[in-house]
């Protein structure tokens, strides 16, 4: 009796998760979900053999033996989340937060150089722009305060705390100024790059064969993953982060396929 033909090819959706391997100590953090994945790719294993060539009447010119002496295999997937732990992979580099509290440095002026039609920043951002909280601009010796407008002194950028002083007024190129001034508060992050200088990382997608309706995973032991592609920060299209990794030998193996037929379960809220 013939056994039916049951067709099986595959059409791969996933969610992708990542965890880094602590460089010090050698384990391995939680698993994240690094977000919307646009590919996850396997590469064919890259081999190099020994082969011994027969001398032989019977098997001149012909292999008689063949040795695989290497053997490695990469991965590439592409992100499109640009938040903070993947633009610190993309970045080699570490997230922080960086947050700010409202206050002021009324009573203890900071101190900065005027440059004439350019900008000086301030140590803080987001300052307040209430007037009587608005920036009090003086010279070195505190006599003599400035005025802030086009037409006068010095112009103020106020959402990213920085100083223009203007050609057209009494601030002299160089000039040492004091600062008083009110901030309010921010919360955000910073990644500063080239903090690292690799990851290694156990990967592992979440899959469904929408071809057949069936769960799959892909488990990837460890990969030392690197980015492979530019940072655009001026785009006309949505920006993604781009890695490539190479297969790194574990206990557990490379790297393994698996596929689930057992009823559904509940989905994650």
């Amino acid at each position: 009796m013939t056994t039916a033909y049951q067709e099986e090819s595959f059409l791969g959706s996933g969610d992708l998760q990542i965890a880094i391997y602590d460089p010090s100590t050698g384990t391995l953090g939680g698993e994240r979900d690094v977000g919307n994945a646009q590919n996850f790719v396997i590469n064919p294993p890259s081999i190099e053999k020994k082969e011994l060539i027969g001398m032989r009447r019977a098997n001149y010119a012909q292999t008689i033996k063949s040795v695989i002496t290497k053997s490695e295999q990469e991965i590439k997937f592409t992100l499109t989340d640009i938040n903070r732990k993947n633009l610190a992979l993309a970045m080699f580099g570490t997230d922080a937060d960086n947050d700010q509290t409202e206050d002021d440095n009324v009573g203890s002026a900071e101190s900065i150089v005027a440059h004439l039609d350019a900008w000086t920043p301030l140590t803080h951002r987001n300052l307040d722009t209430q007037t009587a909280h608005k920036p009090v601009v003086k010279n070195s010796a505190g006599d003599a305060t400035y005025d802030e407008g086009d037409d006068h002194d010095y112009v103020v950028d106020y959402e990213t705390g920085r100083i223009m002083a203007l050609s057209t007024g009494d601030i002299g190129d160089g000039a040492t100024l004091k600062v008083e001034y009110y901030w309010a508060a921010t919360t955000g992050f910073k990644v500063t790059a080239n903090d690292v200088n690799k990851f290694e990382c156990f990967i592992r997608m979440i899959g469904m064969d929408q071809a057949n309706e069936r769960d799959c995973e892909v488990i990837v032991y460890k990969a030392q993953i690197e980015p492979s592609g530019d940072m655009s920060w001026l785009t006309e299209d949505f920006a993604t982060l781009e890695f490539t990794g190479k297969i790194l030998a574990m206990a557990a193996g490379t790297w393994a396929v698996l596929f689930h037929t057992d009823a559904a379960a509940t989905p994650i809220a």
